[in-house]
């Protein structure tokens, strides 16, 4: 059903990603060490990477690092563990064949059914942990890897470089925050572990109206219900493209019927959690808040070019602003994905990624 609000796991539940889900598949089968499936957020990520492998029949370990402590490796540990445990729990004869040769692993402890981890001294080998699913073609996945930062994140995308060079492991991540993503995979860090390391990219983009008019049209048909035309259009409108957006407007209209309160009700919650997530990131930049908001209203307002931009921020604090301050604010709004870069020729402009947090800013 398209108005499931959890990830989605089966292809006809999945609407009009054939192209996307035929590329993820196509890497998968061509045994692609890497491939990294993303999109800004609500587009259906998580719902691609599922609906394709169950597609293919290949077992798989599916770890979500959304929320993890990025300076805390026991946390990233147990999110592994956690992930390997509910594997298990599914793939019960894979467990029976894997238990004994999982006890000669440093640190690592089997239970009865189960695994526990080591972060400590004796820290797990997760290496020799993740050789021994490859015998058995586990694909490995990882949502949301960007939040994997500082020496932990850093530690862990080592551990990802060696089994991407030593082993045939198949390894997904995807990511809403698409610049510190790549920034993760080093696309153009020397540094970092992941550096020159082929990936081979899936991208999901926004629908498009038609899409969100078709999307709503058919979920409700699904469900034996026919809202008036002009409630699907205000829909579209309002929630423009994002399709996590059109899915909870069309729960909210099974729950409570079809009606312009419930548009409202679901623009609300929607512009509810984009501004939180757009808050959590100002909290972590609080000496540039201001020039972030301003920058925002700017773009949401049509001054989307870099030279409208910059002079709306001089115009607001009534002095010069330098190219390579301007640079670095566009360029942390970009790489979490609040703003994209859209080319129109030569010209290069800026739009709000989320048609709801856009709003807001107008």
């Amino acid at each position: 059903m398209y108005f499931d609000t959890r990830p989605k796991r089966k292809r006809e539940d999945l609407y009009d990603r054939e192209k996307e889900l035929s590329d993820f598949e196509n890497s998968l089968r061509s045994n692609n060490p890497l491939t990294v499936i993303t999109g800004i957020r609500r587009l259906g990520k998580t719902s691609l990477l599922l609906v394709g492998l169950n597609e293919l029949g290949l077992p798989y370990v599916l770890v979500d690092f959304r929320g993890v402590n990025p300076n805390s490796r026991m946390d990233v540990y147990k999110r592994i563990e956690s992930s390997l445990n509910l594997f298990f729990r599914e793939n019960r004869d894979l467990w029976e064949e894997l238990k004994e040769s999982l006890r000669t692993i440093t640190g690592l402890r089997v239970l009865s059914f189960g695994v526990n981890l080591s972060w400590r001294e004796e820290k797990t080998d997760l290496i020799a942990l993740f050789r021994e699913l490859e015998k058995h073609d586990v694909v490995l996945a990882f949502d949301e890897v960007q939040y994997l930062r500082g020496p932990v994140g850093s530690e862990f995308a080592g551990l990802i470089a060696h089994l991407y060079d030593y082993s045939d492991l198949r390894i997904v991540m995807t990511g809403s925050e698409v610049g510190l993503l790549h920034d993760y995979l080093g696309v153009d860090d020397p540094r970092a572990p992941l550096y020159g390391r082929y990936f081979h990219e899936v991208t999901l983009s926004r629908f498009t109206r038609e899409q969100s008019r078709d999307f709503l049209i058919k979920g409700f048909e699904q469900v034996g219900l026919a809202p008036p035309e002009a409630l699907i259009e205000t829909a579209v409108e309002r929630l423009d493209g994002i399709v996590g957006w059109l899915v909870l407007f069309g729960r909210r209209v099974l729950e409570k019927g079809p009606s312009n309160e419930v548009v409202e009700e679901v623009f609300e919650e929607a512009r509810r959690l984009a501004l939180e997530e757009f808050e959590n990131f100002l909290s972590k930049r609080p000496s540039a808040r201001k020039r972030y908001l301003e920058i925002m209203r700017a773009v949401a307002n049509g001054k989307n070019t870099w030279e409208g931009i910059k002079e709306h921020l001089e115009r607001k604090e009534g002095k010069s602003i330098a190219d390579s301050v301007l640079a670095r604010l566009l360029k942390a709004l970009v790489d979490s994905s609040f703003l994209q870069k859209v080319r129109d020729g030569r010209n290069v402009r800026y739009r709000v990624s989320d048609p709801v947090l856009e709003a807001v800013f107008k």
